[in-house]
């Protein structure tokens, strides 16, 4: 419960951080700078990709099965470091040859090597170790430093469109810079003395398969902004952006509770424990489902008011995009529960790499279609479709392991208690006041009916979540 509340509190930042530096921008640098920054962004994360390698995946389950052996997890890290090390150069390698070669990127030039720094950063940054090894606390604390920081010099430095550049690397900054830390502080778990017979090649397999798995999923999730910079322009990147900003994080909310799963999971794996995994993973997908409906019914109807919130009037048309994007909030948190967070700890990578790439074959495919004709909101509808086809094949895939009908039981309960909400909106939105004001109420008396219903349902997750709350905040041990 513990690592739960301190992981709950490092994504709370992790979501307060870029709403409040995106209303900022996006205020400050307008559509076109936005659009430049996020599309420069993009293009750094495929040489990312190539530098980590599927660490991340690889790294916190592996790690997580050694963490009470001190020096096997020592040599193992080296390895891990050894492997990035090479990688990174040949990411930077790559970056530089695309960099000369694609006549696009040299516009972009500043912004790409300001953000490349974060392939080094990331690197050596270790996340996967902390993660392996539950520091939870340690991660929210650092997180939250560096992001004070960086919010500081923003409001600070970045004052004008010219600032562009130095919006990026103060953003690459909070986002990568505490990176510097970790290494440091990864001597209180791991020995840096050298042990002579390190064991690279019998990694290469396992993170090749999780490498491509990263691939199919980033060319569905990435390959979207890239491909609009491309064909439509900064402008066109600048509202998508707006729209699928405030979707992508409250997915990262509603999955925050796997990145504590995975260690959990793969130690349950390792010692066989069954029963334990099922019962997990049905509290897992439900948790799931009781956050993202809502969510994704709530968005839908308030759509025009956020993203007038908080990117401003000169992204207003975004909105329907947003509401073309709805549906990847109760899609993306299933899939993530089933492939990062399930198949990866229980070592079925062959199934994860099915379903995505699937999912980034028919996005590649849609984009090329409905991008040239129907811009920004034809890139949000090639997402959808690429995340419903990834989430049936995840559904299919997980019948083989899990009971999915017992797992679903509750569905319907989740449904019928949300769809209050977008009658609720209406209501509100007749009312003369100020559109906060109407967001504030409307958002109140939605979470209010909400569980409401699903008390009356007298739904056994929620029943099970107020028990733990009574018995933590009503003294109990």
């Amino acid at each position: 419960m513990k690592n739960l509340s301190f992981n709950f509190i490092k994504t709370l930042s992790t979501l307060l951080f870029p709403i409040i530096t995106f209303t900022y921008s996006t205020r400050i640098l307008g559509v076109e700078g936005v659009g430049k920054v996020n599309f420069s962004k993009s293009v750094i994360t495929y040489f990312s990709m190539v530098a980590l390698l599927g660490m991340n995946y690889y790294g916190t389950r592996e790690a997580a099965k050694l963490r009470d052996n001190k020096e096997r997890l020592s040599k193992y890290t080296h390895e891990m470091l050894l492997i990035n090390g090479c990688m990174t150069v040949v990411a930077y390698f790559l970056l530089f040859v695309s960099a000369l070669i694609i006549h696009k990127f040299h516009e972009y030039r500043a912004l790409l090597i300001v953000n490349s720094f974060s392939i080094f950063l990331q690197g050596m940054g270790l996340e996967w170790l902390y993660q392996a090894l539950e520091e939870y606390k340690y991660i929210a604390i650092r997180s939250l430093l560096f992001q004070v920081i960086a919010l500081g010099s923003m409001f600070f430095l970045v004052r004008s469109p010219e600032d562009t550049v130095l919006y990026a690397f103060i953003y690459m900054f909070a986002t990568s810079g505490s990176y510097i830390l970790n290494f440091h502080n990864s001597r209180k778990f791991i020995d840096y003395k050298w042990y002579g017979s390190y064991e690279i090649k019998k990694h290469f397999r396992p993170l090749l398969w999780l490498f491509a798995m990263a691939v199919s999923i980033e060319l569905y999730t990435v390959l979207d902004t890239t491909m609009l910079g491309f064909l439509q322009g900064d402008g066109a990147v600048g509202k998508y952006t707006a729209a699928i900003k405030i979707n992508r994080l409250i997915i990262t909310v509603i999955t925050s509770i796997g990145v504590v799963l995975i260690p959990r999971l793969s130690y349950y794996v390792g010692q066989g424990e069954t029963r334990k995994i099922r019962v997990l993973i049905d509290k897992t997908y439900n948790f799931v489902f009781l956050l993202s409906i809502p969510a994704a019914v709530g968005l839908f109807s308030l759509s025009d008011s956020v993203i007038y919130l908080f990117s401003g009037s000169s992204f207003i048309s975004a909105g329907c995009t947003m509401r073309l994007m709805v549906p990847i909030i109760v899609l993306i948190p299933f899939s993530v529960v089933t492939n990062q967070q399930t198949f990866v700890p229980m070592g079925k990578e062959n199934l994860i790499l099915i379903s995505t790439s699937l999912g980034a074959i028919t996005n590649i495919i849609l984009n090329l279609v409905l991008i040239p004709r129907y811009s920004e909101n034809g890139a949000a509808a090639a997402t959808v479709f690429a995340e419903l086809i990834v989430a049936i094949v995840c559904y299919l895939n997980a019948k083989r392991f899990f009971d999915m009908n017992k797992i679903f039981e509750k569905y319907y309960q989740y449904w019928l208690s949300a769809i209050p909400i977008f009658f609720i909106a209406r209501l509100v939105e007749m009312i003369e006041v100020n559109y906060v004001i109407k967001m504030i109420i409307t958002i109140c008396l939605s979470v209010s009916s909400y569980f409401i219903l699903l008390f009356l349902f007298r739904n056994e997750y929620l029943m099970e979540a107020m028990g733990v709350l009574k018995n933590k905040f009503g003294g109990k041990q």
